[in-house]
Order: C-alpha cells, then structure tokens, then sequence
C-alpha cells in the first residue's frame, strides 16, 4: 500500500497549501492580459470612451439648460483630456512593468 493514494484527510496542510497555491498562480497567469494588442485595444477604449462620456454629458446639459453649444464643447474637450490622461497612465505603467522585468533580468 503506498502513498500515493492519501485521501485529502491524510494529506499535510503544507501539502495541500501548496497545491492550492499553484492552482492560484495558474489561474492568475491565464487571465493576465500580456499581448500589446490587448493593451493598445485599450488605450484606444479609454480615449473614446472618455470623449464619447463628455460629448453626451455635454449634450444632455445643453439641453437641459438650453445653451446649445457651450457645454457639449467643453464636456467634449474635458473627456478628450481625461481620455489622453488614462492613455498616459496606462503607457506609464507599461514603462514601470517594463523596467522592472529588466531589474529582474
């Protein structure tokens, strides 16, 4: 009769911790998102994203205070600025990871 066949009750909680743990690790390595596609996929999101929110924001309050141009301009401006911001955070994260790999390296 040999080890191998412990049920989980014999097992030493080391053992399973451990097993648990690169169960863990697996599972956060496939749903990582590594590919620069992902990343420029992204950034372009948050730069839509971020004037798409602005012009409709600036839109709704124009016509809710019925001054037609005013806000859609600078709610349109202010996304697109917000949305330039998060592409920036975004590429200076990337740098950070990046020169981080290296240091390990």
């Amino acid at each position: 009769m040999g080890d191998d066949n412990k049920s989980p009750k014999q097992e030493t909680f080391e053992q399973r911790l451990s097993r648990a743990q690169q169960k863990a690790q697996g599972a956060q390595e496939a749903e990582k998102p590594d590919g620069a596609s992902n990343l420029a996929f992204r950034m372009g999101v948050d730069l839509v994203a971020g004037t798409g929110v602005g012009a409709f924001m600036g839109f709704w309050v124009d016509k809710w205070f019925d001054t037609k141009p005013l806000f859609f301009i600078v709610l349109f401006i202010l996304g697109f600025v917000t949305g330039i911001r998060n592409v920036f955070l975004t590429a200076d994260r990337m740098q950070a990871e990046s020169d981080k790999a290296e240091k390990r390296d």
